[in-house]
């Protein structure tokens, strides 16, 4: 009796070990973040800040989720943070202040480094994804990233919740 609760206890303390870098994403990135990149897999990505962004909320050297542009539900709302393209091919962060439409062309209205709406809008092809989330660069998280990136990336978990 007292070996089947020893093994009862080491196969708890073992899934919830392994459940941890889940738990942390889900806490850094949100539930919905972390279910829908099972979902859909290749639409979100990690970035790590290679210098000082434009947006002061990002550090050099933290870690971006990024939900990229393709993602079938993508969209972009005022204060959102996203990662664009300028015209001279260097990327930038910076947060949407305002979206306007002429016709079907979207037009996104940035907040430049002194806190003002720009007047140089950027258009949709601009746009590689949206920051869902920033996690601080430490070790924890950069094990929990990495974790979470192979199991959406190499492994088919949503395949086994299909009926086939």
């Amino acid at each position: 009796m007292k070996k089947a609760i020893k093994s009862t206890i080491k196969l708890c303390a073992f899934i919830s070990i392994a459940n941890l870098p889940f738990i942390t994403i889900t806490q850094l990135a949100g539930i919905d973040t972390f279910l829908d990149s099972f979902e859909n897999t290749g639409h979100y990505i990690y970035l790590q800040s290679q210098r000082n962004s434009m947006e002061p909320n990002i550090k050099e050297g933290d870690y971006i989720i990024l939900q990229k542009s393709s993602h079938p539900d993508f969209t972009i709302q005022q204060q959102d943070i996203i990662l664009y393209c300028k015209d001279s091919g260097e990327t930038v962060y910076q947060r949407v202040h305002h979206i306007n439409c002429i016709d079907t062309v979207k037009r996104y209205h940035i907040i430049d480094n002194n806190n003002n709406h720009t007047d140089k809008p950027i258009y949709e092809n601009q746009i590689i994804g949206k920051v869902v989330s920033i996690v601080d660069n430490n070790l924890w998280n950069i094990i929990s990233i990495k974790i979470w990136e192979v199991s959406i990336h190499n492994l088919n978990i949503g395949a086994l919740f299909t009926n086939h």
